[in-house]
């Protein structure tokens, strides 16, 4: 399994480091948080510094619908000619859907991203909802209209969904065999699940989110599309063990977990802590309880390059190399070979977490609430309900 970079505010270095390091293999990139010329010529550079790496840039045409709220921050995505603001009952029209693809396609052309991401809506309710209806319009138009321009990137559609949707196993089983028996289909998906905030964790570690974002990555797959699954983060081992071709992540909460208040301003708060991803906790510990926990059970270290990087506390542009290696290093673990043999691995990796938390607990060690085991339940579950439905 692949993992991209999830790129947002701040991308200094960070994304070239870790391309040089072979600790991701491409980048997503968003309207919102680079003016569009500047973004051009990062995708160039980048493609020229780095042949061998898939760049993508994320639409992000799902916020028009929301684009209207006055609290709202579009960051320049404005720039884009083909993002207005939108009601329902005008995407409705198929007239108005080609239109968005076509100014898009057009834009998106002289870029030097590697594939195509075709822009879609948020679907903000359920599968059974207009939302839908529109979201699947814009996928059955994508290849049709792109076809048009002669461009010969893989093309992929982009499905956004709401993790409540997730949760009806019959309305999303009827929304995937949509999906897939389209007579001009693209080459792959760009997913993205969202939560309804980039705190709100247990949006996404819930037992039917984990269970179907699995099973998307499943069917998809097997009918021949490359899914590639944007703020996924440390369940892209997951995904990748389910048939998923890459994963994503970045430096932000909100560029690890995706929701629609990445759009709107932040309530506040303190300097988030830099934290340390340990791969046997499948989580992440502040430095502080990384230090405690290390003396009373060694394994919570990861033993890889840039654990260096935590002698002392380190700057937080190197917490994110640490984060991709980590992952990196799952992914070769978790998710390689065949898929029954994945979904082993991942059991072993789950159980070996919930052991490594209850070593911690017998010493006494409190952790803070980010770190602790609240994700292992429902991973567990999930990874069972997801193999039982897939018959592995």
């Amino acid at each position: 399994m692949k993992l991209y970079a999830q790129i947002g505010h701040g991308m200094g270095d960070k994304v070239g480091k870790g391309l040089e390091e072979g600790l991701i293999d491409g980048a997503i990139f968003s309207p919102k948080d680079l003016q569009r010329d500047t973004m051009a010529s990062r995708i160039a550079e980048m493609r020229g510094r780095y042949p061998g790496a898939a760049i993508l840039v994320d639409p992000q045409f799902y916020v028009c619908l929301y684009a209207n709220s006055p609290t709202i921050n579009l960051g320049n995505i404005s720039d884009w000619s083909c993002f207005h603001i939108f009601r329902k009952g005008e995407l409705e029209l198929s007239s108005t859907v080609d239109r968005v693809l076509e100014e898009y396609f057009q834009e998106v052309a002289p870029l030097e991203v590697t594939s195509v991401i075709a822009p879609n809506i948020y679907i903000s309710q359920s599968f059974d909802s207009r939302e839908a209806v529109i979201a699947k319009n814009f996928v059955r138009e994508a290849r049709h209209i792109y076809n048009r321009t002669g461009d010969r990137r893989p093309l992929f559609a982009s499905l956004v969904i709401c993790r409540e949707a997730l949760q009806d196993r019959r309305e999303f089983e009827d929304f995937i065999n949509d999906i897939t028996l389209l007579d001009n289909p693209p080459d792959g998906f760009y997913v993205i699940i969202a939560s309804r905030s980039s705190e709100a964790r247990s949006d996404i570690f819930h037992t039917d989110v984990i269970a179907n974002w699995m099973m998307l990555n499943l069917s998809l797959s097997i009918n021949g599309f490359q899914v590639v699954n944007g703020y996924s983060d440390i369940l892209a081992p997951f995904l990748g063990a389910a048939g998923g071709a890459a994963g994503a992540t970045g430096w932000y909460s909100n560029l690890r977990m995706f929701s629609l208040d990445r759009f709107f301003p932040s309530t506040g708060g303190r300097q988030p802590l830099v934290r340390y991803l340990s791969k046997s906790l499948l989580n992440r510990v502040t430095f502080s309880e990384k230090e405690a926990v290390r003396v009373f059970v060694p394994n919570v270290i990861n033993h890889l390059p840039h654990d260096t990087d935590y002698d002392p506390e380190p700057e937080r542009s190197r917490e994110v190399l640490q984060s991709w290696e980590a992952l990196r290093s799952l992914d070769l673990e978790l998710a390689a070979g065949d898929v029954a043999g994945s979904l082993e691995r991942c059991s072993q990796a789950i159980l070996r977490a919930r052991q490594t938390y209850s070593e911690i607990a017998s010493y006494e060690l409190v952790l803070d609430r980010k770190s602790r085991d609240d994700h292992i339940q429902p991973l567990w579950e999930g990874l069972r309900q997801f193999k039982e439905r897939a018959e592995l």
